[in-house]
């Protein structure tokens, strides 16, 4: 299970990663897993989550990985390298510049609506997510309607929204607009959830990481394409 851990005085990665991993190398990996961009810089009492050692490691690619051209990242480093450097677009004031946006997100139709989950009037129609995930959230929901899953859809709880994860300094996956939550509503953070084990499939052969699968907290409404953050 991933546990926690808060920065004390003369604390270095180097040194958590030796006593949690028995391998100091291991630093630059827990550096990205929790989102930060310099190994060298932490700050005392800092939350980092210690992941298990597996979770560190990227897997072996699995075929449907590569059925939209684009391989899943691992870590921090491929998710710049492949999503685009976020932190370069935030403001002095902490806000992120439209041309973020403007340079690297992009609209979807669904081929079915989704009911809001904070507005239940209104029904979403497209993802605003990555330019480069276009294709493959639309394959995704073509395939979930045409297995006839989409009332197994209640409701959607957002894609793209740049934010810090909660209870945390590190950037959500949903910044980048990589990820998206469904049925929010009975799959709350820290719960089993109800997602249904046909929906959780879809994505995974898709190449989306679960958040009902996370060793930690768990979080049963999300999928994101990455994985090792």
């Amino acid at each position: 299970m991933a546990r926690i851990h808060i920065v004390g005085s003369g604390d270095t990665l180097s040194e958590i990663a030796r006593t949690c991993y028995g391998d100091a190398s291991f630093y630059k990996k827990l550096a990205e897993y929790n989102g930060i961009v310099n190994p060298n810089l932490i700050i005392v009492g800092q939350v980092l989550e210690i992941p298990p050692k597996a979770e560190l490691l990227p897997g072996i690619p699995e075929p449907s990985e590569q059925d939209h051209g684009i391989v899943c990242p691992h870590g921090l480093e491929q998710i710049i390298k492949t999503f685009g450097n976020i932190n370069r677009y935030v403001t002095a004031d902490g806000t992120l510049k439209p041309s973020w946006e403007a340079e690297h997100l992009g609209r979807v139709k669904l081929p079915f609506a989704i009911k809001l989950s904070w507005d239940r009037s209104r029904n979403v129609t497209r993802l605003y997510c990555h330019k480069k995930l276009k294709d493959m959230f639309k394959a995704v929901f073509e395939e979930i309607a045409a297995k006839n899953l989409r009332n197994e859809i209640v409701s959607y709880g957002g894609c793209f929204n740049y934010r810090v994860i909660r209870n945390s300094s590190k950037l959500s996956t949903h910044s980048w607009g990589i990820a998206i939550d469904l049925n929010p509503e009975t799959n709350r953070t820290g719960t089993p959830g109800d997602m249904d084990p046909q929906i959780v499939a879809v994505f995974r052969q898709h190449g989306f990481k679960w958040g009902g699968d996370w060793s930690g907290r768990k979080d049963p409404m999300h999928f994101q394409y990455c994985s090792g953050y």
